[in-house]
């Protein structure tokens, strides 16, 4: 994985299902996130969510940390939707705010095991002296291109950082 590329990127706004959650519990006996992204897919809310910005396209949103990433947090796995459109009641709807990104792209390989090497690149990276996360909302996306074989896949991370 090479160095990150900074973007900024305006507010989204984000629809689907969360769950509240710790990295620790997530390498525990009884982890969520699985569950969450199969829930997601067997209730088919990649194809019926309403006002989508990017059909095809689907966000895991880390927010509303605790603390960094030793504490706990949200993980909303949704769609971007439009501003104004309603929603079903069942979606959570989170607004991430416009902010700057470090953008890490993972190999191609196993999705599972792409991302979690992400993560720990990221983790490496932002205790490196001069980057700062922020821990506003990062998200990692999945494309309907790059994505679609999940033995196979590449996808991003975007993580918000400080731009001091």
């Amino acid at each position: 994985m090479m160095n990150p590329t900074i973007v900024k990127l305006d507010e989204m706004r984000v629809a689907g299902l969360q769950i509240r959650t710790t990295n620790e519990a997530e390498c525990g006996p009884n982890p969520k996130i699985g569950d969450l992204w199969r829930r997601y897919y067997q209730e088919e809310h990649p194809f019926k969510t309403p006002h989508q910005k990017e059909p095809g396209v689907v966000l895991g949103v880390y927010s509303d940390y605790d603390s960094d990433e030793t504490g706990e947090y949200a993980l909303l796995v949704g769609t971007v939707v439009e501003k104004n459109g309603e929603l079903p009641a069942e979606l959570t709807v989170k607004t991430l705010p416009a902010s700057t990104y470090a953008v890490f792209t993972t190999r191609v390989g196993p999705m599972v095991e792409v991302v979690m090497e992400a993560w720990a690149k990221v983790w490496e990276w932002s205790h490196q002296p001069g980057n700062k996360r922020t821990f506003t909302g990062d998200f990692e996306r999945y494309d309907g291109v790059r994505c679609a074989d999940p033995d196979n896949a590449q996808v991003d991370l975007y993580i918000a950082i400080s731009e001091e």
